[in-house]
């Protein structure tokens, strides 16, 4: 839905019957284009089909994804830190100069409090000073997400600020993933986690597992909405990937460290099938120390050939390119010592299932990624190369298992938009 048709569909709906308001306040939001940014991002402009009204306070930021609302809906306040493109290295952006060797030795030291981040400190005070502007958007509830964790501050502050009920959305848990090795910082960030979180009417998270380690540190019900796909049409694909006749295995989205060890992994297996049609086509958004390394590791294992790496490239491209490959495959974390990456959920699997392709995730074995695909019937979760083997053979050799649209759409954004909408009306009505 373009901005063109929601403010006629807000029109026409509003004729029918008063809409009811709700802010979302996100750091990030379109047109900046990154996993923060989609979830609402692609999920505002359905509310209206549910009674909603979204109104977004949000930063000034440049992207490739397309504004979905009318920018009367939106305020943006500050500009956002976050650029698209190739990154350099990961590192401490969006830190104000002055506070980069301070924070550098906070992060050091291993004293970070998770529930306090640096963004309360510079855009929160910004927000402060333009109160004006969104009280008189009178919104009639209010919902905050994260990353990062200012926006959840900033929801308390103006749901006292205007009486109305707020929803904390923790797209990324709080303190729950501090790795200070002092004690007495876990228990600090884990005591103002809770003062923060207490005054939310409703809590939601993305996945089971976030949901359940919750649960038992608010011990209160947790609500999961899932960042959901748009079912994309059939559109003249462009053939950018496929050239030639060969097997199409692709990727495209960002190499963290912790990523690395599955893309070698992957390699590892395309040794053993070099002399197949096969081709491994990527869209790196680096960082490009990650390029090398994978290109290095490439040329040392002699599959250099068999390697695609492509530039950036818009949402519209990828998504494309996805629809014409024949594998696609996601790159987590393998170490099991990582109590966070269990309950990882990528917004780039949602993404996926919208596709007739096989998805073939390379992460750890008790992965809630393994869960989607089950219920899905979508694809395979492995963690060594035996499974790996298995799975590619299957996948490019077309006996995967069918595509099920009835398994996948609960999925859809639209579903997933329905839902959150449900647990709007509960909490506006208790409030009333």
């Amino acid at each position: 839905m373009g901005w063109q048709s929601f403010s006629a569909y807000l029109k026409g709906f509003g004729e029918k019957i008063a809409m009811k308001r709700v802010l979302i306040i996100s750091y990030h939001f379109s047109p900046v284009n990154n996993i923060n940014s989609r979830r609402f991002g692609e999920m505002a402009p359905y509310m209206p089909n549910f009674g909603w009204e979204p109104i977004v306070l949000t930063t000034k930021s440049q992207g490739t994804l397309s504004v979905k609302i009318p920018e009367e809906n939106i305020v943006r306040i500050g500009e956002n830190y976050y650029k698209e493109g190739l990154v350099a290295e990961e590192g401490s952006r969006g830190v104000p100069a002055g506070l980069k060797l301070p924070y550098f030795l906070y992060k050091k030291l291993g004293v970070e409090i998770v529930s306090i981040d640096r963004f309360l400190f510079t855009w929160g005070k910004e927000v402060k000073k333009n109160k004006k502007i969104i009280k008189d958007k009178k919104p009639d509830l209010i919902i905050a997400t994260c990353y990062p964790y200012a926006p959840l501050w900033i929801g308390r502050y103006f749901s006292k600020e205007i009486k109305k009920a707020w929803i904390a959305d923790l797209h990324d848990p709080l303190s729950l993933w501090n790795n200070s090795k002092f004690p007495f910082v876990k228990f600090l960030d884990e005591q103002i986690d809770k003062f923060l979180i207490k005054s939310a009417s409703a809590i939601i998270t993305l996945g089971s597992y976030l949901a359940s380690r919750m649960e038992k540190l608010y011990q209160r019900p947790i609500e999961i909405i899932y960042n959901g796909f748009d079912m994309q049409e059939n559109t003249n694909v462009t053939k950018i990937v496929k050239k030639k006749k060969s097997k199409v295995i692709y990727y495209a989205g960002r190499f963290h460290a912790h990523r690395m060890p599955a893309v070698k992994l992957f390699l590892d297996w395309l040794v053993e099938h070099k002399k197949e049609d096969v081709s491994f086509v990527l869209r790196s958004l680096g960082p490009a120390s990650a390029n090398e390394e994978i290109l290095e590791y490439a040329r040392e294992k002699d599959v250099i050939s068999k390697v695609n790496l492509l530039k950036p490239a818009p949402p519209e491209t990828i998504l494309q390119e996805e629809q014409e490959a024949d594998a696609l495959i996601l790159f987590e974390d393998l170490n099991k010592l990582m109590r966070s990456s269990e309950g990882t959920l990528p917004g780039k699997l949602m993404e996926y299932l919208q596709f007739k392709a096989p998805i073939v995730a390379i992460n750890r074995a008790d992965s809630e990624i393994g869960e989607i695909l089950r219920r899905t019937s979508h694809g395979y979760l492995i963690s060594n190369i035996e499974e790996l083997d298995r799975a590619m053979t299957d996948s490019l050799s077309g006996k995967s298992q069918v595509f099920e649209w009835e398994k996948v759409k609960m999925f859809s954004r639209v579903a997933q938009c329905q839902k959150l909408c449900d647990i709007f009306d509960k909490v506006y009505e208790s409030q009333q």
